[in-house]
């Protein structure tokens, strides 16, 4: 269960408590509440927040209900070593999740009291979202989503109004649809109550909510409440802790710097008001920039706010600014901020080492953002480049508009940052942090092996790869390193060493692909597990190379399983592994070639089969895969092989009934008997919106009858159906336009944004990769498929994906 759903389960226990009509309140009364939570979802992670409300009554009605206004006035939050204050401009956050308590601030919610013992929604939520929305220039997704939260925190308004008894007399019970209630104390002044709800709650899981306030004699105000929401049952079950307390109307609350506040919503992602084009405007931050850093340059937050700002750009100009702000940022500022600590490391990386270590410690607390710098950055200036041509890169970088200065920085950071990484390695490979010195201890072998002739040297480094274990293997990207060592051997002359480095790395690999209780453990490493599975089936292929001429049955075997251990499916492409090939020289599949081989064997079928499983991960190799059988089945029908045969092992598409952005429904029946093209996508992402006027020029093509047996059907997915439907109209799109019901994407394991997916007229899928021609894709396929068919081969091919 998600951290989100458990909230939200515990809110629906805690707000079902049913609220008193206010009879006894007059115009002007006033009151300011404390509302302290603290919710523990999980293990270890416990998040407290508090907010204070002032409560307002603004008119009485004939009938009486009375008019009310709730305006926050102040808020705090604490998550682990994390604290912030609306009335401290010095903690204020750049994390978006709190950004909506602060552009709440001093803007009073409107409700009603009902005197059937109900609070009103508020009525003025989409009025209050106008508003921020045109003070810090939200993009519309984020102008519905504050409106909502809104909402939400409207919700919390019902603690300030409790049920009060029929009877004020000592041991009176009342009960509710959930709840049950007893009169515990009578006073002179306030009456204290206590209640409890006991539900079924969704997935079977125990509910339980105990209550306890006190509440005002006078006019049935609550004094004090104290409501403990539980998930289950155990002493460690999740809760949420909610506590309110009245305060002294005269209560002093630190003020919050709004101007200030809103200074920095306006650089954040969700501001659209220093863009164009969703794209930062050089003119409109350098203008920006003009008339608020004099005032807050200082400002430590401000100084990261802009850094954030800055490194979204794509200009070099913009880039510029980047990075003169950056270098003269001091790292104690941007510790918590990775990106900065990984673009700052690039800068004074051969410039002063010691600096370099200390950063490399700071981003070390992030291990992904740590590795990405290890092995896909820094181990490039390791590597032996030839030559660099001055004159072309001079030509190169004066047509990008890099300025002199720049220019010059490069040439000399290019000259000296080879020498300056070698010994920031050593320093790193020294460090007493276990961890780091697991991550780059097989890049220092490697790099140290390049920098030796002597035999007796490279035979202990290969010694020493044989010593390493599992982490220096999932971490350290030891196989990468290992495989290159062995190229290094084998250069020396040392083949069998380098034949026993390779078939280690071979057994170490398989082992960690059949670890399923690591893996089952740390699912966040899912892609390294990916990426080793790549560098298996490069080391399958170099051990068919190195036995080709020795033993062809034992070769075509390794051959076999290079092509094994290829991607099966787009997820197991992992990004580090384009690096991997890079360093390695290696192939993304190796099925082509094993294809080729059991081809020259006599053996065309069996080729057919390996293609055809290579289809799944790059179907743009249709043409290859057609042509390859027109050459070997003579008067045979790819057409029907590919329908009959091919598409049989695709998976099934799942069903879906879904809202249209015009209120249309759609169903994944209504495409049967037409390829259909799903485009999974949002107006929050960049690629998304760059790649959605292409899809667009596809969809007026199939409008106009060009491509009769051709559908689109563009799906927009966590954001609101209002938000998609301005935006496709606003562009004036005309593609058949959906929008998720938050299950869609689960159901085809969409797993990152723009995501295409093909559906035959069959009802069959294949999810394209990133950046591939889907319209080309479409048409090919779309052509074989409505091709007309002749005489099949019997080729049976199993090519079920593993996920």
């Amino acid at each position: 269960m998600t951290k989100s759903l458990f909230l939200l389960l515990l809110l629906a226990l805690v707000y079902t408590m049913p609220v008193a009509a206010q009879t006894k309140f007059k115009r002007g009364d006033s009151w300011l509440y404390q509302i302290q939570f603290s919710d523990t979802g999980f293990p270890g992670e416990t998040i407290q927040r508090e907010k204070l409300y002032r409560i307002a009554i603004t008119g009485i009605q004939a009938n009486g209900t009375v008019q009310a206004n709730a305006t926050l006035e102040g808020y705090t939050a604490t998550a682990g070593n994390i604290h912030y204050s609306s009335g401290q401009p010095a903690t204020y956050p750049l994390s978006r999740d709190l950004m909506f308590p602060m552009l709440a601030l001093y803007r009073p919610l409107s409700f009603t009291l009902y005197t059937n013992d109900s609070v009103g929604q508020p009525v003025n939520t989409s009025a209050l979202a106008k508003a921020a929305a045109n003070k810090v220039g939200l993009e519309p997704q984020w102008e519905d989503a504050y409106s909502a939260w809104l909402k939400n925190a409207a919700m919390e308004i019902n603690h300030l109004f409790s049920h009060f008894p029929a009877q004020e007399v000592v041991g009176y019970q009342w009960n509710t649809t959930y709840w049950s209630y007893r009169v515990d104390s009578v006073r002179k002044n306030d009456i204290m109550i206590s209640g409890a709800a006991d539900r079924e709650m969704p997935d079977s899981v125990k509910g339980l909510t105990t209550v306890s306030y006190t509440l005002s004699r006078d006019n049935g105000s609550v004094l004090t409440l104290t409501a403990v929401a539980r998930l289950g049952r155990g002493a460690n079950a999740p809760r949420m802790v909610t506590q309110v307390k009245r305060l002294p109307a005269n209560t002093a609350v630190p003020p919050a710097d709004t101007a200030f506040y809103n200074v920095l919503a306006r650089m954040a992602y969700s501001s659209e008001l220093l863009t164009k084009n969703n794209e930062l405007d050089s003119a409109k931050v350098v203008n920006f920039l003009a008339v608020n850093q004099p005032k807050y340059g200082r400002n430590a937050t401000f100084k990261v706010a802009t850094l954030n700002l800055l490194n979204r750009g794509r200009s070099e100009f913009i880039y510029e600014l980047y990075r003169n702000l950056l270098k003269e940022t001091t790292t104690d500022l941007i510790a918590n901020t990775p990106s900065h600590l990984f673009n700052k490391l690039g800068d004074v990386l051969w410039k002063n080492t010691d600096t370099a270590v200390a950063l490399v410690k700071l981003l070390s607390a992030n291990q992904h953002m740590l590795d990405s710098w290890l092995d896909q950055s820094f181990s490039q200036g390791l590597r032996k480049h030839p030559s660099l041509d001055t004159a072309e890169a001079l030509k190169t970088f004066r047509e990008r508009g890099v300025s002199e200065k720049r220019i010059a920085e490069l040439f000399e950071e290019a000259e000296k940052a080879p020498a300056a990484s070698r010994v920031l390695l050593g320093r790193l490979v020294q460090e007493k942090d276990s961890v780091l010195r697991t991550a780059v201890r097989p890049m220092y072998l490697w790099d140290q092996a390049m920098h030796t002739t002597d035999t007796a040297t490279l035979k202990n480094i290969a010694g020493q790869f044989a010593q390493m274990g599992a982490a220096e293997l999932t971490l350290g990207k030891a196989a990468r390193y290992q495989l290159m060592v062995a190229g290094i051997l084998k250069e020396a002359q040392l083949t069998a060493t380098a034949d026993q480095l390779l078939d280690k790395t071979l057994t170490d690999l398989v082992k960690n692909q059949q670890d399923t209780a690591f893996w089952r453990t740390h699912p966040e490493l899912k892609e390294k597990k990916d990426a080793n599975k790549n560098i298996l089936a490069h080391a399958y292929y170099l051990k068919y190379q190195q036995t080709a001429k020795q033993d062809k049955d034992a070769a075509m075997n390794y051959l076999g399983l290079a092509a094994a251990n290829s991607p099966g499916n787009n997820r197991e492409k992992a990004y580090e592994s384009f690096y991997d090939r890079v360093f390695l020289d290696s192939k993304e599949d190796y099925r082509a070639e094993f294809a080729a081989q059991l081809n020259a064997l006599g053996k065309p079928q069996e080729a057919m089969k390996v293609l055809s499983r290579q289809l799944i991960t790059e179907p743009g190799m249709v043409d290859s895969a057609r042509s390859f059988f027109d050459n070997h089945f003579p008067g045979k029908s790819f057409a029907g092989y590919f329908r009959d045969v091919l598409l049989k092992d695709w998976k099934d598409a799942p069903d879906f009934t879904l809202t249209g952005i015009n209120n249309e429904r759609y169903h994944l029946s209504d495409y049967r008997g037409k390829w259909l093209l799903l485009d999974f996508w949002g107006t929050w992402c960049s690629p998304c919106r760059e790649d959605l006027p292409h899809l667009n020029k596809l969809a007026i093509e199939i409008n106009e009858g060009k491509h009769p047996e051709n559908a689109i059907l563009a799906i927009s997915c966590h954001e609101t159906l209002e938000t998609a439907r301005d935006f496709v109209k606003a562009n004036a799109y005309v593609f058949a336009a959906a929008h998720s019901d938050n299950q869609v994407e689960k159901l085809y394991q969409v797993a990152g944004y723009p995501t295409k997916v093909l559906v035959s007229p069959e009802g069959k899928m294949l999810e394209l990769q990133f950046g591939a021609d889907y319209a080309a894709i479409l048409k090919a396929y779309s052509d074989i498929y409505f091709q007309k068919n002749k005489e099949t081969p019997v080729i049976k091919v199993h090519n079920k994906q593993k996920d």
